[in-house]
This record gives C-alpha cells, structure tokens and sequence, in this order.
C-alpha cells in the first residue's frame, strides 16, 4: 500500500506499478533459502551469517525469473538492499543506477518496518519513524521519492498502521483490481 502510494504521488507507469506490487510481495521470497537457524537467531548475526543471509537477493531471483509473469518484480527481488549511496547490497549500485521500483520499495519496506509491531520490537512512532527515514535521506534514499513520501505518509499512517487486517485486505484487492483488471 506504501510503495503503490508513493509510486502513484510520483506518476509511474501502470505496468511499472504492476513489477512494484508483485516485488513487493516477493521481495523477501529467496529466505526460504536461508537455514532456519540463520533467519530465527534470536541475537545478532556473525559476519558468516550476515554473508549467508545477504543470499536471499539471489535466492529470491532464481525464484522469479522462472516464471515469465513474474519477471517484472525482478526489480524490487534483486535490488531492494541497494543504497542510494552505493553502501547496499548485492552490487552496490548508486542513485538511478538502481531501478525506480526497487528505490521507491526502499522507502516503504523500512517505513512498515519502522512503525510495525514484530515479535521482537514495539511499533515506532510516526514522528521517530520519519525522523529516521529522513536521516537516511541521500545515503540509503532517494532524496526526491523521499520528499514524495514525506507529502503522504502521515495520511498513510494514519490510514493504515493501526487498521484491521481486515481493512488491509480491502485496500489490497482494491488496488490489485486497479493495476491487474482484465476490465
């Protein structure tokens, strides 16, 4: 719902809006990949272990390219750990040398992130939330989709950070109608 807002606030394509959707529902599938013991460590990972879950990029890419109408979310799949900086993962890329969608997935995976409960951490607050997204401004964001998000996303939050799953649910099949109709 974040990176669909944000990819609308800044007038993508709707075929480009479709390899957004299915990357970020995809974004994380190469962790079935990743050894158990790895992915539920309760402390803080090893080098070695850091090194073996940075694999899941490449995991989850063997995964989508198999299929040919999932080909488009090979953007989000394999450069969602790139910084704008060039400091991210797995190629290093810099500025609009990594792809728009998986930029722009970027900023709403680490705002969910932020300000969702987990077992292991309490929700942040929006304030908190955006004050750490801004301070990655230039360095792990894109500085002019982030300054499109800061224009949407206390509306967004407040619409969706707290709604039932129920209310999620609506919201997605409303936009899967939207960019996947056949109407």
């Amino acid at each position: 719902i974040y990176s669909v807002t944000l990819a609308e606030v800044l007038g993508l394509k709707p075929t480009l809006i479709q390899g957004l959707i299915k990357g970020a529902f995809l974004h994380d599938v190469g962790k079935i990949g990743i050894s158990d013991q790895i992915l539920l460590k309760p402390g803080k990972l090893s080098e070695p272990e850091i090194e073996a879950m940075k694999r899941h990029v490449s995991h989850g890419l063997d995964i989508v390219k198999r299929s040919e109408w999932l080909k488009d979310a090979t953007d989000v799949v394999a450069f969602h750990h790139e910084k704008f900086s060039g400091s991210g993962y797995p190629h290093g890329y810099t500025g609009s040398a990594i792809p728009v969608n998986a930029r722009i997935f970027a900023i709403a995976d680490v705002f969910d992130a932020l300000t969702s409960a987990r077992p292991y951490k309490e929700p942040m607050s929006f304030e908190k939330a955006m004050e750490i997204l801004n301070q990655g401004r230039g360095s792990h964001f894109d500085p002019s989709h982030l300054d499109s998000f800061n224009t949407v996303a206390q509306s967004l939050y407040d619409s969706f950070a707290r709604c039932s799953d129920k209310a999620l649910h609506t919201k997605m099949e409303s936009i899967i109608s939207t960019y996947f109709s056949r109407g």
